[in-house]
């Protein structure tokens, strides 16, 4: 039979369990508001029954209280993490859009911006001045001004896209340190939570909380996977109570594994390492700093913040240099590439670095110091770098066991960012000089107000970056089947140094403005040439378009890319919500829900309080009076 006191055991275990319902619920109000908070209940059982080997078989013993846990759905968790960071790629591609935007912007009226077309009209305007008032020389001062304005705003705009492409580069910086103390955090509290969870009783709630929110934070800024694994000890094949915690980031690369963790690194490119001819000075390269390898931030597998921003700074629209190894030079150091992209032997197109580039062949990294394209009699276009031996810069130098592989000048990121506007500012510059030039310097061109010959001249130019000299462009053209980066051409041209030739600006008499033998101020025939070149495809064509049609490419391809950011930008938070309140529904503290789980716990413990002091009274009488 049981024991006499069974009753009382019986009482106090669902007094204990009351009171471990009422601990909890406490905990739940309590945390309410508590960012990461997950509800926490109380796992119950029956104990087990005792037999009697009476007629009436067992006699059950009360309830077991097993644990608090929280309550987790591992499912929303993972698509909550998978959706973050899709929603922090396109939150970064949002705003540096809408920035790109405001600086293109181009408004009239009281809140005017001038942009290129005002500007543009006002060169035009300035143009047909000049062109009814042949024999003042002031008209073509207002002219040349107009036209260093012009100048000025590509200029300007240029500069302004190179310090968003460096705030750009801070803010990968920054990234790079969260993930860094993201990691550190997590695999601490692995071992705090390996630490409570060993002795096979104890639920770590709070501490897999925070480790949770920092996924949470973590999935934001690059795609994270986890993995968690009970730790068995090898000697016996039992479980220890330990989990082995996994995160990987970035297409599956360990970041933290258990107690350990890897760090990124953000290293600079020196000046010699360029991948872009319009790139700032020390763009960083996310490296994994224990073996020197790159994350891999291009990957289409790769997503969240660290995407974005990369996509934004290096976005090219998959028009970086690539071609295919056809010889290799070992005593000389020069390789021979092969190019089939019509976009390569374009100069007006052209990115790559003058000199000090870097070139990636096979999978080693070269610096080259120049490089000459040239195309042959049947079609096949083919660049030759002369890469550096200096050692410091090439401790390796390459052999013939490169012919055949690829080789690349940055990667093709196929996403219109900074990269890319950058170019097509130095697309349209090269073109507009170019054929604004080819018609400046033609043959029998002569000033006005001499009629001194000008034959070959050049009115637009631009500015060596290092020596502060002009470049002379007499007799250059940019249509070319050969170039150099050694000789000056229009590949040196950049909307950064675009500018009008210093002995016009100097002298506007110098001006060429007609062709032939000067008869009257009335010889203005060169302008005319000039000013059709705003509108007419034949002279001058940008993207297919008329020269002053620049702002309405540009403005299209902005406006495209920002209305495809807050697309998706908006459907990702709209999944976003939608998961998050599955997950508060499954793990968020309802204050309803919990005071109903108040009153009950509360009147659970009540009468358990109760059938303790019926039993205790049943207990007095038995002892004190039946005299047993």
């Amino acid at each position: 039979m049981p024991s006499t006191f069974l009753g009382l055991n019986t009482s106090y275990k669902g007094l204990v369990a009351a009171n471990a319902g009422l601990n909890t619920t406490a905990n739940n109000i309590s945390n309410i508001e508590t960012d990461g908070y997950s509800r926490q209940v109380v796992n119950q059982v029956a104990a087990q029954a005792l037999r009697t080997f009476t007629s009436y078989g067992c006699v059950g013993a009360g309830v077991d209280t097993l644990s608090a846990e929280r309550v987790r759905d591992i499912f929303y968790d993972e698509k909550y993490w998978n959706n973050n960071s899709k929603l922090g790629e396109y939150e970064k591609k949002q705003y540096y859009a809408a920035l790109i935007e405001d600086y293109l912007n181009d408004t009239k009226g009281s809140n005017a911006v001038e942009g290129f077309t005002t500007i543009f009209d006002k060169y035009l305007a300035a143009m047909e001045s000049l062109s009814t008032h042949t024999g003042d020389s002031n008209y073509a001062l207002s002219f040349i001004g107009a036209a260093g304005n012009l100048c000025e705003y590509f200029n300007i705009l240029y500069d302004n896209f190179q310090s968003m492409q460096n705030d750009i580069n801070d803010e990968i910086k920054i990234e790079v340190d969260q993930i860094n103390g993201i990691a550190s955090q997590i695999a601490s509290l692995n071992k705090q939570i390996n630490t409570i969870e060993m002795d096979g009783s104890s639920i770590a709630n709070d501490l897999r909380d925070k480790r949770d929110l920092l996924v949470d934070e973590l999935s934001k800024i690059v795609d994270v996977s986890i993995e968690e694994n009970d730790v068995v000890d090898e000697a016996n094949g039992l479980e220890t109570g330990a989990t082995e915690y996994v995160v990987k980031i970035a297409g599956g690369q360990i970041l933290v594994d258990g107690y350990n963790y890897r760090t990124l690194a953000c290293v600079p490119r020196e000046t010699y390492q360029k991948v872009n001819q319009n790139d700032v000075d020390g763009l960083y390269d996310v490296v994994w700093t224990d073996n020197g390898q790159d994350l891999g931030v291009y990957a289409n597998s790769t997503q969240g913040e660290l995407k974005g921003l990369f996509s934004m700074r290096d976005g090219n629209n998959g028009e970086a240099f690539h071609g295919k190894v056809a010889g290799v030079d070992a005593g000389a150091q020069t390789v021979k590439i092969k190019v089939t992209d019509d976009y390569l032997t374009d100069m007006s197109k052209s990115t790559i670095p003058l000199t000090n580039g870097c070139i990636t062949i096979g999978s080693t990294d070269y610096i080259y110091d120049s490089w000459v394209m040239e195309t042959d009699a049947d079609g096949n276009s083919y660049y030759t770098f002369q890469l550096s031996t200096d050692e410091t810069k090439n401790p390796e130098a390459i052999t013939s066991e490169k012919a055949s592989t690829t080789a690349k000048v940055g990667e093709q990121v196929k996403y219109q960012g900074i990269a890319y506007y950058l170019e097509q500012m130095n697309e349209w510059v090269r073109d507009y000089a170019a054929a604004f030039n080819s018609i400046y310097g033609q043959d029998g061109a002569a000033n006005y107000y001499e009629g001194q010959d000008c034959e070959g001249n050049y009115f637009l130019t631009g500015t060596d970056g290092v020596t502060g000299e002009q470049y002379n462009l007499s007799g250059v053209t940019l249509k070319v089947t050969s170039a150099s980066s050694s000789q000056v051409g229009y590949q040196y041209l950049t909307a950064g140094n675009f500018n009008v030739n210093k002995e016009i600006e100097n002298d506007p008499n110098l001006m060429a403005t007609h062709t032939g033998a000067w008869d009257g101020v009335s010889k203005y025939d060169m302008i005319d040439q000039l000013k059709s070149m705003a509108t007419d495809t034949s002279m001058m064509k940008f993207r297919g378009c008329k020269a002053e049609d620049f702002l309405v490419c540009l403005m299209g391809d902005a406006a495209l890319n920002a209305a495809s950011a807050n697309s998706f930008s908006g459907i990702y938070e709209d999944i976003s919500n939608s998961i998050e309140n599955n997950r508060i529904s499954i793990s968020g503290v309802d204050a309803d829900e919990e005071a109903s789980n108040m009153i009950t716990y509360q009147t659970a413990y009540n009468l358990s309080s109760k059938m303790i002091q019926v039993l205790t009274e049943i207990y007095d009488k038995l002892i004190q009076e039946t005299g047993v």
